[in-house]
């Protein structure tokens, strides 16, 4: 038997001769957070004994102590929605306060159940036998304990645990390394005299720094943005900051948005998310080719989609006795983006709680559990329902007058003559991601006589169609709507909306145009670029707020010119010299993040301006000039 402990953000092993465990449990859960509170119930439901450890002194996490209330997309269905409904009644009924009221229920009905919970308590180490996870080292009120299960389950949100027993991981985005932007939430009093809870966002923070972390919880109490104040009386923050993404563990199968998009589906799904790929910012340029297709290139950023999540995304790969109960499951930086819902993570809190259930009736490795059976569990309370599909949705359109309209299923365009019905409109986002879908070879003729048109509204989306495809005959125009700055702005989406001059510039990029590098640079190096009128516009349907003393067109602008000229110097290493002398001609002086934003340093929007630079930096160094 083996200790693994983590020290200095390192991860020591320790061979232990005997240990004397305090009690044995079926399953503890660390961290009983959204993920954990239900993994608790879930697995008390199934007759299994339960310890869960909790460093805070309330069940719930994001729900209760993070201040999230709602629900904010998902697919309805499981367990969840039971004990919801017993929390609301409470809350509603008997302490008029929805926060304290899932904390008080969430906690009474585990302790019903016959959970037991240790608060104010940490995990310092994890033992494992011959590769197999069978309990843990914790710092209690009681002291230091140890504590031996059949299961254990990594509900810390950060896969702090999974990290710990020694299970490999990602981090960030493939380009920078950059995660989502946290959040931080505030309770004010209404005018009404009512009670609310918002949340504004921040920059980004790496949890697994000590002094980072610290940092971003002091900077997000003592800033917030003064159009989230509006009219209301502020009462306190959180104590939690709202973190996005984190650490990513690598399961026995990860869901990748590349194999979505090609739908190749997992044949063991658990469960479906349904979210929009929100990244929440503007710096999209650094997400990737995957993304930056549909997001970029289709203007589809704020479609939803559905994914099926394998129940093989929540066992670590290599590690047996283990269970990920929480957003650090097995998914690529871009899915992470939509599978973080609270439905998603209440979900997952069923779901392990089944596979532990299993995997001990049998007697088994959680990845060799028999599927039928798990999907038996699931499918009896709606946890796993075929009602979605894999269908991607448009989602948050409203009528004349305002009225929300359902969610309405996207179809995807099949026949190349029926393109161009939409390639001329507003709305040629599904045009554009269908001839993708279609290929080249098929869609080459229609397009090409789209593109010959005389409706320059056609054309121009029609350029995007063929450089989507991977053409790059319509290179002349995109070089031309890239000098014009061309402001149109698209209406496929609710928000995230992209003007044409962003657009061409991606394509740009992604074609590796090496008749586009002066332009892009003299945008670079223009020290007056800022003063473009273009840049002064108010969009329409970019984001669900303005954001004061923030130009998210300029960030954009500059932040697809700098990745475009990175990808033009990946492909023409004759261009490296001439880039790498234009990025530090145009954004070393830093004057440029002046111009995009004057928030302080901490902010999301000045890390999104800092980055741009930090991106053409790691460019230079990689190429070796």
């Amino acid at each position: 038997m083996i200790i693994s402990q983590v020290y200095d953000n390192k991860v020591t092993v320790s061979p232990v001769s005997s240990v004397s465990f305090d009690a044995d449990y079926d399953v503890i859960i660390v961290g009983v957070g959204t993920t954990g509170a239900m993994a608790a119930l879930a697995s008390a439901d199934e007759g299994l004994s339960v310890l869960g450890i909790e460093s805070f002194t309330c069940l719930g996490g994001t729900t209760t102590i993070g201040g999230i209330m709602g629900h904010y997309f998902g697919i309805p269905g499981g367990l969840y929605q039971k004990y919801d409904s017993e929390i609301n009644k409470y809350s509603d009924n008997v302490v008029h306060n929805k926060i304290e009221g899932k904390k008080i229920k969430n906690e009474r009905m585990a302790v019903e159940k016959g959970v037991e919970i240790k608060y104010e308590s940490s995990v310092c180490g994890v033992y494992i036998d011959e590769g197999k996870v069978c309990g843990i080292k914790a710092v209690t009120p009681e002291g230091i304990k140890n504590y031996s299960c059949f299961v254990l389950m990594d509900g810390t949100g950060d896969g702090f645990i999974a990290n710990m027993a020694g299970c490999d991981s990602q981090w960030g985005r493939e380009l920078d390394g950059a995660t989502q932007p946290y959040s931080m939430v505030s309770a004010q009093k209404t005018e009404a005299n009512g009670f609310r809870t918002t949340n504004c966002d921040f920059g980004r923070v790496d949890q697994r720094d000590d002094k980072d972390i610290t940092d971003a919880l002091i900077f997000s109490r003592s800033y917030e943005m003064p159009e989230e104040r509006e009219k209301n009386e502020f009462l306190y923050h959180m104590p939690i900051i709202g973190v996005r993404e984190g650490r990513r563990i690598i399961t026995e199968e990860v869901v990748r948005l590349p194999d979505i998009f090609s739908e190749k589906f997992t044949d063991t799904p658990a469960f479906y998310s349904y979210a929009d790929l929100d990244k929440h910012g503007w710096d999209i340029a650094f997400d990737g080719e995957t993304l930056g297709d549909w997001s970029v290139g289709a203007n589809l950023g704020a479609y939803n989609v559905t994914i099926p999540v394998s129940f093989k995304a929540l066992i670590p790969k290599g590690v047996d006795g283990l269970l990920i109960a929480c957003r650090a499951l097995g998914v690529d930086c871009d899915v992470s983006s939509c599978v973080r819902m609270i439905p998603d993570m209440k979900k997952i809190g069923e779901t392990v709680s089944y596979i532990a259930s299993i995997a001990k009736k049998y007697g088994c490795a959680l990845r060799d559990i028999p599927y039928d059976e798990l999907r038996e569990k699931l499918e009896s309370t709606g946890c796993l329902g075929e009602n979605y599909g894999c269908k991607v949705r448009i989602a948050g359109v409203r009528d004349e007058n305002g009225k929300q309209l359902p969610h309405v299923d996207v179809n995807w365009i099949g026949d190349p003559e029926k393109l161009v019905d939409l390639l001329k409109t507003e709305k040629p986002g599904i045009a554009i991601w269908s001839a993708k879908r279609m290929g080249l070879k098929k869609v080459e003729k229609a397009l090409l006589e789209c593109y010959d048109s005389d409706d320059e509204n056609l054309r121009r989306a029609s350029a995007f169609a063929l450089a989507i495809c991977g053409s790059k005959i319509s290179l002349p125009l995109i070089r031309q709507m890239i000098e014009e700055r061309d402001p149109f702005m698209y209406e496929d989406c609710r928000k995230h909306n992209q003007r044409r001059s962003f657009m061409a510039t991606y394509f740009a990029g992604r074609l590796a145009d090496e008749e586009s590098c002066d332009l892009l640079i003299s945008i670079i190096t223009n020290k007056d670029e800022y003063k473009n009128s273009v840049y002064s516009s108010v969009d329409k349907m970019t984001t669900r707020y303005t954001i004061s003393r923030f130009n998210n067109a300029l960030l954009q602008q500059l932040s697809e010119t700098a990745v475009a000229l990175i990808r033009i110097g990946d492909a023409h290493e004759n261009l490296r010299g001439k880039i790498a002398k234009a990025f530090k001609d145009g954004l070393w002086d830093e004057s440029y993040i002046a111009h995009i934003t004057v928030r302080p340093k901490m902010s999301a929007e000045y890390n999104m301006a800092k980055n741009i630079k930090n991106v053409c930096e790691n460019a230079i160094k990689r190429w070796g000039k």
